[in-house]
């Protein structure tokens, strides 16, 4: 009697060790959010472009971007998304125009890949932040290069080896990139921006609002993730398998909030300054058309370390007070405003994008509006 009920218990046990092995393993596999790039009025490969654009590197995640297209004229009118802004961190929207300025720089190298030259006028007129006109090269063949490079930019949030870029690499990385500086570790630069970094984590989040905001924009579930097509999931946390599971189980909107959650968000952001090679810095005029250019030499530049297989994740917390902006411009001895802060390095491997992209028709209006069968 008592041989079978320890069996029972076996059985029963291996039943839910087995039971929770399955959960794990399903909320732990990669999210695959599917975006819709139905767009009528637009032929295949213009809708490809567009969506391949979208890839581009923004904060938050929020996709803060509408644009008009006209295939007749075959121009893009892009605009700022008023109600997709971050009010708490970003209440000028200077985070925002520049990531304005990585989609029309995305966009720019996705027509590219795809055989197009551009003529960009940003701002344009009218109000839109950029005016894109496109025109089809004859006989262009797809540059698939272009396009690996644009679905394997991703930011990367895991830690990096604390090595220096390679010579060589760093050399390609700043040649021709005006407004882009270098600190590599071992440097009085590198080490006050590796403190400054913890230290402006370390104040905003203390900050019951910025918690709040931040909260809104985290997704919670792969499901969360399909059903918003945006914001920040685990993979972009750089959690994977039962650890994302856990991270998913343990987490809620409510508690994203809290002390606790705070807490490991500083411990995360002082391993990620204390494992990098390098900080990179994008300076630019503090007027939107400057925070649209310094996008645009940001968004460029991170192709060039994908092409060189340096990772990077953008540190921005430094400068989202203007006296903490002042202060770090000053402390690099730099002549304008750093508009961007980027911690490099070299990860263990090299990822792709998540690619958690709302649907082209969401954001995207076909002007003249298509007739309808």
């Amino acid at each position: 009697m008592r041989r079978r009920a320890v069996k029972a218990l076996c059985a029963a046990g291996a039943a839910l060790l087995l039971g929770g092995a399955v959960m794990l393993y399903v909320l732990g596999r990669p999210a695959r959010v599917r975006t819709d790039t139905l767009l009528p009025g637009a032929d295949k490969m213009l809708r490809a472009v567009l969506y391949h654009g979208s890839l581009a590197a923004n904060s938050h995640n929020a996709q803060g971007w509408q644009a008009e297209l006209d295939p007749a004229a075959r121009t893009l009118r892009v605009f700022l998304d008023p109600d997709r802004g971050l009010d708490v961190v970003d209440p000028a929207r200077r985070e925002q125009y520049i990531s304005l300025g990585c989609y029309v720089e995305a966009l720019a190298f996705a027509f590219d890949a795809y055989g197009y030259d551009t003529e960009i006028a940003c701002p344009g007129a009218q109000g839109e932040a950029a005016v894109i006109a496109y025109t089809r090269r004859t006989d262009a063949a797809v540059n698939r290069r272009k396009l690996e490079i644009i679905r394997r930019r991703h930011t990367d949030k895991r830690s990096y080896r604390t090595a220096p870029i390679q010579p060589e690499a760093l050399a390609r990385l700043l040649r021709g990139t005006d407004g882009v500086y270098g600190y590599e570790i071992g440097t009085e630069a590198f080490s006050y921006l590796q403190s400054g970094t913890v230290e402006a984590v370390i104040r905003q989040s203390a900050d019951a609002a910025y918690r709040r905001e931040l909260g809104q924009w985290m997704r919670l579930s792969d499901r969360e993730a399909a059903e918003k097509q945006d914001g920040i999931t685990a993979e972009m946390l750089g959690l994977r398998g039962a650890i994302k599971a856990l991270y998913y189980l343990t987490t809620s909107h409510r508690s994203a909030e809290g002390d606790a959650f705070a807490a490991q968000g500083v411990d995360t952001a002082r391993r990620q300054a204390e494992h990098c090679g390098a900080f990179f810095v994008v300076t630019g005029e503090d007027t939107a058309s400057g925070w649209l250019d310094a996008g645009r030499r940001t968004q460029a530049f991170w192709f060039q370390c994908v092409e060189n297989q340096v990772s990077v994740q953008p540190m921005s917390a430094p400068l989202e007070t203007p006296s903490g902006q002042d202060e770090v411009t000053r402390r690099l001895g730099l002549e304008e405003p750093v508009q961007m802060l980027l911690r490099a390095g070299y990860a263990e491997d090299y990822e792709e994008n998540p690619a958690v992209r709302r649907d082209l028709w969401d954001y995207i209006a076909v002007r003249p509006a298509p007739e309808m069968p």
